[in-house]
């Protein structure tokens, strides 16, 4: 198998479940070393353990993504141990499922902080040493949303949120382009995780179903008429993040099974 990302160091947020670990343990298996940022202090360690046993590195760490002073103080010791940095997967998200009229102000912002200021904070912060280490061919991944391109009701938080990660997205590709480093976003339709499971329990009462009933609902209007795995997103952030994607930078692409096909 080629490795796509042999000798790479790679940073993958929200690390510890979902597209998160599968982008982690895919990043791994070609070849990268990985460090696995999460608030799940147990389980990326745990993780970190398994992509040791591929024969790479790997290094978790416990961190808000939402705190610039828990950011700079993982970077310290990012820094120290890997010096460069060539990938950043920008995976960590929460969602809450309420109508706009129903959530309150610190909700709304705790889901713009982590889906949104974490990867300004994040990707600045990796950017910086891309610059300074001369980094060729840097990458930025960060996970949207078809939540981003089309409203959901009961998702105004999350929609808008991953709106801005678009936004971002197109900025932060303009603005690197001069040093070679590519920032894109990769947008998931409805994805078999631990996320979504909990999108089917919330949501599916205000939209008048049980959780079962929603769930159904939303696979009918799929057109490959299931969800999608982890692994399979996994895999567009491994090429993404390849070399082979250098040409890239500044999009948002969707994988949805043709749900959202824009």
């Amino acid at each position: 198998m080629e490795k796509l990302l042999e000798g790479k160091v790679c940073i993958v947020t929200g690390a510890a479940r979902g597209i998160g670990k599968a982008t982690a343990m895919k990043y791994a298996q070609h070849g990268a070393n990985v460090v696995l940022i999460d608030l799940n202090k147990e389980s990326i360690a745990g993780i970190a353990e398994e992509i040791e046993s591929l024969g790479v590195r790997a290094l978790s760490l416990a961190v808000d993504v939402t705190s610039s002073k828990e950011i700079n103080n993982a970077f310290l010791e990012i820094e120290d141990k890997f010096t460069k940095i060539d990938v950043l997967a920008n995976c960590a998200g929460i969602v809450t499922s309420k109508l706009i009229l129903d959530i309150e102000e610190e909700e709304w912002d705790r889901v713009f902080n982590v889906n949104l200021k974490s990867i300004f904070l994040l990707s600045k912060r990796v950017a910086k040493n891309m610059v300074k280490n001369k980094v060729a061919n840097g990458k930025i991944i960060s996970i949207s949303s078809q939540a981003s391109k089309i409203g959901e009701v009961g998702n105004g938080a999350y929609c808008a949120s991953k709106a801005g990660v678009n936004s971002l997205t197109q900025v932060l590709g303009l603005e690197l382009a001069e040093y070679g480093i590519s920032v894109n976003s990769v947008c998931p339709g409805y994805v078999n995780t631990e996320m979504m499971q909990q999108v089917f329990q919330k949501r599916g009462p205000i939209e008048g179903m049980t959780p079962q009933e929603y769930e159904e609902s939303l696979t009918s209007q799929v057109p490959m008429k299931r969800l999608a795995e982890p692994e399979e997103i996994a895999e567009l952030m491994l090429f993404l993040s390849s070399e082979k994607a250098n040409y890239i930078t500044g999009i948002s692409i969707t994988i949805a099974g043709g749900k959202t096909i824009i």
